[in-house]
């Protein structure tokens, strides 16, 4: 007997995907995309995986293909529709959905995160510089000078030391 994998250790990137409704089976059971790959012994997993890195026509025309060979058919102009539907779910589908309005917009989603990154670097370094000269200006503040002293004249220091050994 083969044991299945765990289902925590499966990829739930494709659940949205997998899971979604395809049709009615010829009993009225609710068919799945992942119930429909498992009857035709297609991993279901790999499958969304391989249909999310093809050309959007091309993996709609792959469903469609998938659906047809199904028992109870639809009209193809419907199995057309819901293939359509059901690619549109796929992650990297979603995601391109995304950053098709951002790609308009001349910045892709990771180099607006980056420019605040590095705005918000910048605004740290200049917050620091100004914080270190602060504390530098307040740490190394010379007393005031002396009033008496300032008018007192400075005593000569060019005058020659007396030798204390001649003088024995």
């Amino acid at each position: 007997m083969v044991r299945s994998a765990p289902l925590s250790t499966l990829p739930s990137t494709y659940n949205n995907f997998l899971y979604a409704r395809v049709s009615e089976d010829t009993n009225g059971e609710l068919l799945t995309v992942l119930s429909m790959l498992a009857r035709q012994n297609v991993d279901p997993w790999e499958e969304a995986a391989e249909l999310g890195r093809l050309p959007r026509h091309t993996a709609t025309q792959r469903l469609v293909s998938r659906i047809t060979a199904l028992p109870a058919q639809s009209s193809p102009t419907e199995n057309i529709a819901v293939a359509d539907r059901l690619i549109g779910l796929l992650p990297d589908r979603l995601a391109s959905a995304y950053r098709a309005p951002l790609a308009s917009q001349g910045a892709s989603p990771l180099n607006r995160s980056l420019s605040r990154v590095s705005l918000m670097v910048i605004a740290i370094y200049v917050g620091a510089m100004i914080l270190t000269q602060w504390i530098s200006a307040t740490a190394i503040k010379e007393p005031p000078p002396d009033a008496a002293a300032a008018r007192a004249p400075a005593p000569a220091r060019d005058a020659p030391a007396a030798d204390v050994s001649r003088s024995r």
